[in-house]
C-alpha cells in the first residue's frame, strides 16, 4: 500500500476512529432498547446519543441508567 501513497498505520487508526464513531452510538441504542424504560428517560438518552453520537455515548455508558432509574 506504500506504493500507492497510503501509509497503512494511519490507515488502521483512521478505520478504528470510524468504528468506534459508529459503533459506540449504534450498541448504546441497541441497549438502550433492551431495556425495559419508556417514557421520557427513553426519549431524552434516544436524543442525547443521536445529537451528540460519541459523547452522548460515553455519557450513557457511563451513567448507565437502570430501568428502575427515574430523571
Amino acid at each position: 500500500m506504500d506504493a500507492l501513497g497510503i501509509n497503512s498505520g494511519l490507515l488502521l487508526t483512521q478505520f478504528v476512529v470510524v468504528l468506534l464513531m459508529i459503533g459506540l452510538p449504534l450498541i448504546s441504542l441497541i441497549d438502550l432498547a433492551r431495556k425495559r424504560s419508556n417514557g421520557t428517560p427513553l426519549a431524552v438518552w434516544v436524543l442525547v446519543i443521536c445529537a451528540v453520537p460519541f459523547l452522548g455515548s460515553l455519557a450513557y455508558w457511563i451513567v448507565r441508567p437502570t430501568a428502575e432509574t427515574r430523571i
